[in-house]
């Protein structure tokens, strides 16, 4: 029995490229091939591709530090990738509505019981969700396809996480851009910033729980 789930974890777990597979990589790369593949990666993760995203966005400012590409055009590149992804889950969302919740992975975080009590909530708190879910790795893809389907305006969303799409893209892109090839340590950085982003993320709901408490008693 461990064998067979040591076997599972193994094929489950995403391969991170070692830092020689890194440099051998951005040495065959072109300008345009590398914003290509920036852009194209983190909007194929809108469509559910199983790599997560802040690696690409490292990657991204790994290739600005060989000089392949130009740190604003990663940061552009990382941004608009990021956005259209996040667009996608989100029509998703308004485009099937609560069906979406028939499938897997979201059958599993969201049952039937859930989505009734939470709706409500989520349209009186569309703001702070939209704007939260970007910093909430592994849930943001329900988070996006939730509050879609829960009827949350399309302005309310794009405004919401494109602010905070601004405070996030950045943080990786220079991540891998200040570490230059040495991918090993961007990766060790990456984990530091984002032990220090949920932080600030734990402290900002926390923040506005307390917030709600208060105007609520006082109500």
């Amino acid at each position: 029995a461990e064998a067979i789930s040591q076997i599972d974890n193994e094929k489950l777990m995403i391969h991170i490229p070692s830092s020689n597979e890194i440099v051998v990589l951005l040495a065959g790369l072109s300008p345009i091939a590398g914003y290509a593949v920036i852009l194209g990666v983190l909007t194929l993760c809108g469509f559910g591709l199983p790599l997560p995203e802040d690696v690409t966005l490292l990657f991204a400012g790994l290739i600005a530090s060989t000089n392949k590409i130009s740190l604003p055009g990663a940061l552009i590149a990382g941004f608009c990738g990021v956005f259209i992804g996040d667009t996608i889950l989100f029509s998703l969302g308004r485009r099937y509505g609560k069906k979406l919740f028939s499938i897997k992975p979201f059958s599993i975080a969201f049952p039937p019981h859930r989505i009734e009590a939470a709706e409500i909530k989520i349209i009186r708190n569309q703001h702070f969700i939209c704007f939260v879910g970007r910093f909430v790795p592994g849930l943001r893809a329900c988070i996006f396809a939730l509050v879609g389907s829960m009827g949350v305006k399309p302005k309310v969303f794009l405004i919401q996480d494109g602010l905070a799409a601004l405070i996030s893209v950045p943080v990786w892109v220079l991540v891998g851009y200040y570490t230059g090839e040495n991918w090993d340590l961007a990766v060790k950085r990456a984990h530091e910033a984002q032990w220090i982003l949920l932080g600030l993320v734990s402290s900002l709901i926390l923040g506005y729980a307390l917030h709600l408490f208060l105007r609520h008693k006082k109500e």
